[in-house]
């Protein structure tokens, strides 16, 4: 009888355990969430409009910078000081050399893998190419920050290949970006698609800002 309760006992702490474990917060205040924005500084004149649309003033410079504020972890996810928080950009915009410009009207985080987006015709001078093809010929650039290299041996299919496709910002609740802005962009739009892994994938938020490129 003694051994039997102790059995039970030991269970009962395991199942306790286990439990704390589960209903533990990912962040301070029960709550994930992230904020995202152009910073203005280097760009006089750019704002958000009423529709949520941030219109960039080139101003010169050759880029722009997205800047954030993070909901802080609970400490279960701080390690050494270091929040275990991951910030990645993607964009539906993306360049090669040329003024070859091209965006992708249904997109979202790692777009290209989504409803056969690799596939989708880009229209350059007369002809028509796919993303696989064109890698194989030039490097293709995105907004992000991110450049995909010219490999005529490219295989898009590798379950390792999404992960080259967004730029990242890791262990801080104030990540920040750099992007491109080149004087070839101006008049055109583009969305900036923004992930971010709370304690290590436990929770996700999805953010997006939409852009105008002005002069």
């Amino acid at each position: 009888m003694k051994k039997t309760f102790i059995i039970i006992l030991i269970v009962f702490a395991l199942f306790g355990c286990s439990s704390d474990d589960e209903s533990q917060a990912v962040c301070l205040d029960g709550s994930c969430n992230a904020n995202f924005w152009i910073d203005t500084l280097g760009h006089p004149g750019t704002y958000q409009d009423n529709n949520g649309v941030w219109h960039i003033k080139h101003a010169g410079l050759n880029y722009f910078t997205v800047k954030g504020n993070l909901t802080p972890l609970d400490s279960h996810y701080v390690i050494n000081g270091v929040p275990l928080v991951v910030t990645a950009f993607d964009s539906n915009f993306f360049f090669i050399p040329g003024n070859v410009i091209w965006t992708y009207p249904v997109y979202s985080y790692l777009g290209l893998w989504n409803s056969s987006q690799m596939n989708t015709p880009i229209p350059i001078g007369t002809q028509t190419y796919t993303f696989p093809q064109l890698i194989t010929q030039t490097s293709i650039m995105n907004l992000a920050g991110y450049t995909i290299q010219q490999n005529p041996h490219v295989n898009v299919n590798h379950p390792a290949y999404p992960t080259y496709f967004s730029t990242y910002s890791r262990y801080t609740y104030t990540p920040q970006m750099s992007m491109p802005f080149f004087e070839d962009f101006i008049g055109r739009e583009a969305t900036l698609y923004i992930q971010v892994a709370f304690g290590e994938n436990k929770e996700i938020v999805d953010k997006e800002l939409k852009v105008v490129f002005e002069d």
